[in-house]
């Protein structure tokens, strides 16, 4: 599948804005994770690049090809990376982070070329740096000897805001005197976390989760079966990143995963809250990946619970878990299923906000006993 089956409204809105020959200076790509958005804006900057068509990407150029490998000279990717000691950004500073780091960003590049829903994403990277905006200044207004535009990419954009915000702030000089033959992607799942001084500057394109269909054509292409592909579609609720999860890991039974950490997080035990919230804080702290993976195995769990409440023919494919969806209904009859999913997605929000996971956590687990209930929580933090 290409980018424009699985996104075709998108797509066929930005080959109208190329075959029209009026490409902007600046886009900002926002919508759910694992939508494609992404995969969305490294193809549109190889439409835009293509020396062959003005319609559609040919994939033979030259210029296609190089974009096809993420290694193309008009070609700049931003993402976050770890501080570095370099304060003026007048050097790349992808190549001034450690050697380890370095070598697995460069691993990550080349994984994302052949894949593009993988992340570009260190471990110890929480923003964007001020280095990478300032080297964007320091590049960009040069004169190119390269024909094509320029095209920068900025994943994860809402990272900009993080700390004090400078590099939002920089930013924002370029978006006020764009260079010229040159346009910025910002691409994020977070629009409402960027200044509204960048989002008024952009022109804005939304997009949707990926329909079940497409999620499950997707998942099939990493040689996994029918009946395995269409479970994973439905767990995954149009997040192809969740999707690639389930795949990479071989996670052959992720609702009982899922509700392994449901019964942790909801047992009134004094031992076992303890050591859950020892547990989540450490895990949010040392692997924060994972611990955003096990929020939105929670996330998807209570869904399909949710869905099992309402409609049994909805969760279907899931038929031996019914007994456990039933139990949980049975328990909490009035639990307010949306504001727990907007709970666990506070949870995955909180890493990035500096809070103090622990204490976080705590009001995490008393609100959820709260919705469980189906009561209004008191705010703690």
């Amino acid at each position: 599948m290409n980018i424009s089956g699985a996104q075709p409204s998108i797509w066929e809105r930005l080959t109208r804005i190329k075959s029209s020959e009026k490409v902007g200076s600046s886009y900002l790509f926002s919508g759910p994770p694992g939508c494609g958005k992404e995969w969305c804006a490294v193809e549109f900057s190889k439409l835009i690049n293509c020396e062959t068509s003005s319609t559609s990407i040919c994939n033979s150029c030259p210029s296609c090809k190089k974009f096809s490998t993420l290694q193309h000279e008009n070609l700049n990717l931003v993402f976050p990376l770890p501080s570095i000691s370099n304060s003026k950004g007048l050097d790349d500073p992808i190549k001034s982070i450690g050697k380890e780091d370095y070598e697995s960003v460069l691993q990550m590049i080349d994984l994302k070329s052949k894949d593009p829903f993988v992340k570009i994403k260190l471990s110890n990277a929480r923003r964007i740096i001020i280095n990478s905006i300032r080297y964007l200044r320091k590049i960009l207004y040069l004169k190119s000897q390269n024909n094509g535009r320029k095209i920068v990419i900025i994943f994860d954009a809402h990272l900009m805001s993080e700390g004090a915000g400078e590099s939002a702030n920089a930013l924002l000089k370029i978006l006020e005197e764009p260079p010229g033959n040159t346009t910025l992607i910002l691409v994020t799942d977070k629009k409402s976390k960027l200044p509204l001084t960048i989002i008024s500057r952009c022109q804005q394109i939304d997009f949707t989760s990926l329909a079940f269909d497409k999620v499950r054509e997707l998942v099939e292409n990493d040689q996994v079966s029918n009946d395995r592909a269409t479970q994973l579609a439905m767990l995954s609720n149009g997040n192809m990143h969740l999707a690639k999860e389930f795949v990479l890991n071989d996670f052959d039974k992720p609702l009982e995963e899922a509700f392994r950490i449901v019964k942790s997080l909801t047992l009134l035990d004094e031992n076992e809250w303890r050591n859950s919230i020892n547990s989540f804080s450490m895990l949010a702290f040392r692997k924060p990946e994972e611990f955003v993976f096990k929020m939105s195995l929670v996330q998807m769990w209570i869904s399909l619970a949710s869905k099992f409440k309402h409609n049994k023919n909805d969760a279907e494919f899931f038929n031996e878990y019914f007994d456990t969806f039933e139990q949980f209904n049975d328990k909490y009859p009035n639990a307010d299923f949306f504001e727990i999913n907007n709970l666990f997605e506070s949870a995955i929000l909180a890493l990035n906000q500096n809070l103090y996971m622990p204490l976080f956590i705590i009001d995490m687990m008393i609100s959820l006993q709260t919705l469980l209930k189906g009561e209004k929580p008191k705010i703690i933090i």
